[in-house]
């Protein structure tokens, strides 16, 4: 049975009772599937153009409206082949909706050159990979004369088995072969990335001669096929820590099949190479003082450093700020509300390619709970107040009348249509929020209460991650996900663990260099602190 996926045009052969979710991912067709495949998110949107699907079932009909069922989707979660198929693929694709740019390199850096002469190859290309759990970045160099080429940015399609790592982890160790799944699925990730710079300036592939790759310690475990399931139970011991190197033939890359591969180092079972990639680029170990570096998403790293001691944490912080387990959240792409303000009343929208508002990114989500907060429609501790509740408040009724109470709970309406579309933030929605920027803070106050640091004590807050581009500084100041310090402390520094990775294949010292930093940092356990439990109860509040 052959399926095919729309808009791509990807087919894929198929098997009898396969589920759609499965046939995808051998496919290399990114679908949402933020719970995993287990039927809970509703995310793995899907709409049947032909052949039979069978009859919804229970779940389908609990999470999927009327008019959706009717008009022919899915979740692909729960369609089971029995036939050929064409479907469109509705939830967000491996393509990004905001421009990737290459990581900024920071100011006196030098690179390594390669001398052209007798022998040199005329082409010498290396590339530098940032692995997130949702995005992986690729950054291509002219090592020639160490001259940016381009980026290229794919949702990492390893999330159709979960949004987190955990869930990743958990999916290895269901069934033998699992892990060569998702090894493959990063792999073939890389080779989209290099057939894309291969379409886009002409490149051979076979002239890329050396790559970097750094990312969470479960990122790496899984591009390395290294086992991960030790980092999902304590003490959370990773396989390894050291750094690695790798042919390219040994991870079946389409590039020099001798091309050195570079994985940088991990600190420990949550906090990887990506933070030592961090602290490489952003020089946060020699600064003066006490400075903080945060690269918010899933896993919410954080070191921090003050005269010479270097600190660092990895914080649950969940997938809500990639848009995961949020009722109409999606990853930053076209359509996306990346921005809300709440102004004399009326509720103004930013959205990503200035489209019709298809869902909420993580930077909308974190501006719509700042600004019902400063509105006084959500209270310090969380509540989402009800229609009559904010009319006896005295809120302005172009305000409370979007207030409803739904089949989620109370609801804040956002955006709605002339068809009746709705976008809205639930009661459930803000819990997620306060449980993510609570773990995230509550991380800060354990660190800078091991060094005896207060707010007022740190000199910069950096945000690392091209997430730290996008949010206001103002609004995760607002909802406390980050210290109390003055707005002009907060320096967004964007994609430090690419720039890390860059650094490192440009030069040999800074490849050097980060293995020196990986062992000078001191890991905290947050599981295992024993005011955790405590502080982070206390960071939920807004």
């Amino acid at each position: 049975m052959i399926i095919v996926f729309q808009p791509t045009g990807k087919t894929q052969q198929a098997t009898a009772g396969e589920t759609l979710s499965e046939v995808a991912s051998k496919a290399a067709v990114t679908i949402n599937a933020d719970c995993a495949g287990q039927g809970t998110c509703g995310k793995c949107k899907i709409k049947v153009l032909s052949g039979d699907t069978g009859l919804q079932d229970d779940t389908e009909k609990k999470l999927l409206s009327k008019e959706e069922l009717e008009a022919g989707i899915r979740l692909a979660c729960r369609v089971k082949v029995q036939n050929d198929m064409t479907v469109q693929v509705l939830s967000a694709t491996g393509h990004m909706g905001r421009k990737k740019d290459m990581a900024r390199l920071p100011e006196g850096f030098v690179p390594d050159l390669i001398k052209g002469g007798q022998g040199e190859p005329k082409e010498y290309y290396g590339l530098a990979f940032d692995i997130g759990t949702t995005t992986v970045v690729g950054m291509l160099w002219d090592l020639r004369n160490a001259d940016p080429v381009g980026a290229v940015a794919r949702t990492n399609p390893q999330s159709t088995y979960g949004a987190d790592v955990i869930s990743r982890i958990m999916f290895c160790g269901r069934e033998e072969g699992n892990l060569g799944k998702m090894q493959q699925l990063i792999t073939d990730c890389f080779n989209d990335i290099v057939r894309e710079f291969e379409e886009e300036y002409a490149i051979d592939p076979k002239t890329i001669k050396k790559v970097t790759a750094v990312g969470n310690t479960t990122m790496s475990h899984l591009l390395l096929g290294v086992d991960p399931q030790s980092l999902a139970l304590a003490p959370f011991s990773p396989g390894f820590t050291g750094p690695v190197t790798k042919k390219a033939k040994e991870l079946n890359l389409i590039i020099d099949e001798n091309a050195q591969v570079n994985v940088l180092p991990n600190i420990a079972g949550h906090v990887g190479s990506d933070i030592v990639a961090v602290l490489l680029s952003s020089g946060l170990s020699s600064m003066e003082g006490a400075n903080l570096a945060i690269d918010i998403g899933t896993n919410g790293e954080i070191v921090l450093a003050n005269s010479g001691k270097v600190l660092a944490c990895s914080t649950a912080a969940g997938p809500a700020f990639e848009g995961a387990c949020i009722q109409h959240g999606m990853r930053a792409a076209t359509g996306a509300i990346e921005g809300v303000k709440i102004q004399d009343g009326e509720v103004i929208l930013s959205v990503i390619g200035d489209e019709k508002p298809v869902g909420i990114c993580g930077s909308g989500l974190i501006d719509c709970v700042a600004e019902l907060l400063k509105a006084g429609i959500i209270t310090e501790k969380g509540k989402l107040l009800s229609r009559e509740e904010a009319e006896e408040a005295g809120l302005p009724d172009s305000l409370s009348k979007r207030l409803l109470g739904g089949e989620s709970g109370k609801i804040f309406i956002l955006y709605a249509d002339e068809e009746g579309h709705e976008i809205y933030i639930t009661q459930k929605d803000i819990r997620e929020v306060q449980l993510a920027k609570g773990a995230i803070r509550a991380g800060v106050q354990i660190m800078m209460q091991e060094l005896g640091l207060e707010d007022s004590h740190l000199n910069n807050v950096f945000l690392a991650g091209a997430f730290g581009n996008y949010i206001k500084k103002e609004s995760a100041l607002t909802i406390g996900l980050l210290p109390a310090v003055s707005r002009d402390k907060v320096i967004s520094i964007g994609n430090a663990a690419g720039a890390g990775a860059c650094m490192a294949l440009l030069s040999k010292s800074s490849l050097e260099e980060a293995n020196r930093l990986a062992e000078e940092v001191n890991h905290i356990e947050l599981a295992e602190h024993p005011d955790f439990q405590k502080v982070y109860l206390q960071a939920m509040y807004f």
